[in-house]
């Protein structure tokens, strides 16, 4: 008996030439001749037999060719390699901005501290320029001054506690202008630990909270209590001390919910 030719009776022994692979298709045999589609699988969706076996063929090649990677190193080590990777990142990160901060505020600080010595140069200039003429002239016998030399003299001995006053409070002034640098300087070397402080509570917290949220959207939380109705306290209460034939009276009810209310306010 030839398998490959059709065994109805009525179909002249034509060659069984299809396939059906229709979804749909109920019938049992999927392959047949030609009369036997005409019959059975009209409608269907068909394969010639060469087809479909290059097809499947095809498609167990594609399958055949995926490959499953085994697993290579350790894992732990190469989790560890990655935490190791992030939080150098992270670490370059934070000490790029806390160094960008430091450059900012030394700048800063050395602009003032710039100006505060311009001005004592310029003052102490000031100060030369204005003894130095007298420093020379005292030098000599008064009795070989002239006129208006020792005149400038005089002049000079009658503002001296006041010149003296001025220049005290001008250098006073300079202190404070350098005391004001150094707090200046001490108030950001103080806010720069502040924030340290904080970005390690924050670390801190993000590490140890149960509530985290992921960048997958899911979030971590332990189930919170349902807050319980001032009335159903009462009931509840009010269950317990029946069980001990210990009832509520209308006055306690009142009592207990103002003061279940004020304290769920």
């Amino acid at each position: 008996m030839d398998i490959s030719v059709c065994q109805n009776p009525n179909h002249d022994s034509q060659r069984l030439k299809y396939i059906c692979v229709d979804p749909t298709c109920c019938v049992p045999k999927k392959i047949g001749c030609a009369d036997c589609f005409l019959d059975d699988h009209i409608t269907h969706i068909r394969k010639t037999t060469t087809q479909f076996k290059e097809q499947v063929s095809q498609s167990i090649e594609q399958i055949s060719q995926i490959e499953f990677q085994k697993v290579t190193g350790s894992p732990q080590r190469d989790l560890d390699s990655q935490i190791d990777f992030e939080l150098e990142n992270c670490i370059d990160c934070i000490k790029s901005r806390f160094s960008s901060i430091k450059g900012d505020l030394k700048s800063q600080i050395d602009s003032d501290m710039t100006k505060v010595q311009d001005n004592c140069t310029q003052l102490q200039q000031n100060m030369n320029n204005e003894l130095d003429p007298f420093k020379l002239t005292i030098q000599n016998e008064l009795p070989s001054l002239n006129h208006n030399e020792l005149n400038q003299l005089v002049k000079f001995y009658q503002e001296a506690p006041k010149i003296h006053k001025h220049y005290s409070k001008t250098a006073e002034l300079l202190q404070d202008e350098k005391q004001k640098v150094k707090q200046k300087k001490q108030k950001y070397l103080n806010k720069m630990k502040t924030i340290m402080q904080i970005l390690l509570k924050e670390f801190n917290e993000l590490m140890t909270s149960k509530n985290v949220q992921f960048d997958d959207g899911s979030e971590y939380e332990t189930p919170q209590k349902q807050a319980m109705s001032p009335n159903k306290m009462i009931n509840l209460v009010e269950t317990a001390r029946s069980s001990r034939r210990f009832p509520m009276s209308q006055s306690q009810k009142k009592y207990f919910l103002a003061a279940v209310t004020k304290k769920l306010d």
